[in-house]
């Protein structure tokens, strides 16, 4: 199980580290390019046709490559105080629990959106879709959907595993309810 450990924190590492800053850097660009609009626009009286449909596609895509780096550290969908709750009343097993089911519902939900993903993109690319200015294709940013989702129901089913594993050692009982988990 300690290998199952150490390749789980590898690629968490990686996720976190490429796609987190990849999403920054992306982020960061776009509101430069946002600024960049805005003079153009106010002060000169000119726009890019396809400006904001590149702003728009771009910050998705950024929050989309993000997901999965806010599931690594089970902040996606927070409710700690139902948690804290229920663990303050002494409900160990039952916050164990809760902990596993979403674990896997998240694992299995973003795995069924990658899967229904694919036919999407194969059709996007099929019939050429474009976006509403006429100037990008759509289904590169439904691929980098696509992947954030794909990379979270990986992340999702890691941390499934080591639930189940922490469950069967009673950690539970002793565990201290983070602030923020992904109950």
């Amino acid at each position: 199980m300690n290998n199952f450990y150490k390749t789980s924190e590898i690629i968490k590492h990686y996720i976190n580290l490429i796609l987190g800053n990849a999403s920054a850097y992306l982020m960061i660009a776009v509101t430069l390019f946002a600024l960049i609009e805005i003079i153009r626009r106010y002060i000169f009286g000119l726009v890019f046709v396809w400006g904001q449909d590149a702003m728009i596609y771009s910050m998705v895509s950024s929050v989309a490559l993000y997901i999965c780096v806010t599931q690594i550290k089970r902040g996606h969908l927070v409710m700690s105080a139902f948690l804290q709750l229920l663990n303050a009343k002494g409900f160990h097993r039952t916050v164990g629990f809760c902990k596993i089911f979403v674990s896997l519902f998240v694992s299995v939900f973003t795995g069924s959106l990658t899967y229904t993903a694919v036919s999407t993109i194969e059709y996007s690319i099929k019939i050429g879709e474009l976006t509403e200015s006429l100037y990008f294709y759509m289904w590169p940013f439904y691929f980098i959907l696509a992947l954030g989702m794909g990379l979270m129901c990986v992340v999702g089913f890691l941390q499934f595993i080591e639930d189940i594993h922490s469950y069967i050692k009673g950690d539970h009982f002793t565990q201290v309810i983070e602030v923020a988990t992904d109950v």
